[in-house]
């Protein structure tokens, strides 16, 4: 199978006619199966899949904050009903302090610095 190279013509002199006209010449000379009208319509099709494909998963991660936001609000409602059945009044104000409280970030220790390194480098490379 041999290889056609395909060369853009250059601005005419003529301006838009000389354009148009030698736009025309090069389209012809393009090899029959890529003037086909198969290319357009697969590329406005692959298009439209990859543009549904991100609509979907811009729903989906909406569906799921909202999901969340429903869970926290219900969550964070039960403890405060919980809190408001308390019968001491300090323990009451104490449970509502609790939940308005910042959570606890629990942070694991950082990790040693490249032990590997460190071994081979004391134990002389063996």
């Amino acid at each position: 199978m041999t290889s056609q190279a395909i060369h853009v013509p250059r601005w005419p002199s003529d301006g838009l006619h000389g354009l148009r006209r030698e736009m025309r010449a090069w389209w012809f000379n393009v090899p029959l199966p890529l003037r086909s009208r198969a290319w357009p319509m697969t590329r406005a099709c692959l298009t439209i899949v990859g543009l549904l494909m991100g609509f979907h998963q811009v729903v989906q991660s909406s569906v799921k904050q909202g999901e969340l936001l429903r869970m926290t609000a219900a969550t964070r409602s039960e403890a405060v009903w919980r809190c408001n059945a308390l019968r001491n009044a300090t323990t009451r104000a104490s449970c509502l302090a609790q939940i308005d409280a910042p959570a606890v970030q629990h942070t694991e220790p950082a990790p040693p610095p490249n032990t590997a390194a460190l071994h081979l480098a004391t134990s002389g490379g063996r």
